[in-house]
């Protein structure tokens, strides 16, 4: 089994690349692989960078090059939920596009085209590998559920709750539908993780500088945790 592991940005990923052994280094189309062991586990890590564009190109050349058994996606989001405070996690059992919007013609918002489904789901047996490790790690609010992608940083009420009431989502952030999109075409297992390190309300110019390192650090010890119990 080789596991996937894509972050857009370097804090979500800088550590795995850090703590992993045997390295093989390969940039194409400007996004570098790491390819080596994490865990003792057979593993791939990539910076897609920021966005769905660079997720899904990311994804794409992952599964063509390396042939990932499962993809994860790593990193911080901003809460949609109550539930949800800095530092907790989210992990989906199924990504939407909330700015995926062919409602003008007819369809329901967030039907992507030529797939037909609004909800991509994930793997169920890798979601709850996932969960399970999640909650080992003490003092971690853990919540299953939707996760909304979109090529915005969502800082506006109005914005938050549009997403809320269409997709019922989590949390959102800017490349985990896009990944999805891509493993669900290739038939790959995934699954996005996040953990929040903003409301999506507006006050992230007080939240985010103060709050992804932690919430970062929270993804990523998921990760080794996931890796140390559950991939073989």
């Amino acid at each position: 089994m080789k596991t996937g592991i894509i972050g857009a940005m370097d804090i979500e990923v800088s550590e795995l690349i850090e703590s992993m052994e045997n390295i093989k280094k390969e940039t194409i189309s400007s996004i570098t692989y790491y390819e080596g062991t994490l865990q003792g586990k057979s593993v791939v890590v990539a910076k897609c960078g920021v966005g769905k564009v660079h997720a899904a190109v990311c994804a794409q050349t992952m599964i063509l090059k390396y042939n990932p058994t499962v993809i994860i996606n790593t990193g911080v989001a901003g809460s949609l939920s109550s539930k949800l405070d800095i530092a907790d996690l989210v992990i989906s059992d199924s990504v939407v596009q909330h700015d995926f919007d062919t409602s003008g013609i007819g369809d329901p918002v967030g039907l992507i085209s030529g797939v037909n489904l609004i909800n991509i789901p994930c793997s169920r047996k890798l979601v709850e590998q996932i969960e399970k490790s999640a909650k080992t790690i003490e003092g971690t609010n853990v919540i299953v559920g939707t996760i909304a992608s979109g090529d915005q940083f969502i800082c506006s009420p109005d914005k938050r709750d549009y997403i809320v009431k269409h997709f019922n989502a989590l949390c959102t952030e800017m490349e985990g539908a896009a990944i999805g999109h891509v493993c669900y075409l290739n038939n790959v297992d995934f699954c996005i993780v996040r953990a929040i390190s903003d409301k999506a309300d507006g006050s992230a110019h007080m939240d985010f500088p103060a709050f992804v390192q932690i919430a970062a650090k929270k993804s990523t010890k998921l990760i080794h945790t996931f890796l140390s119990n559950y991939a073989s």
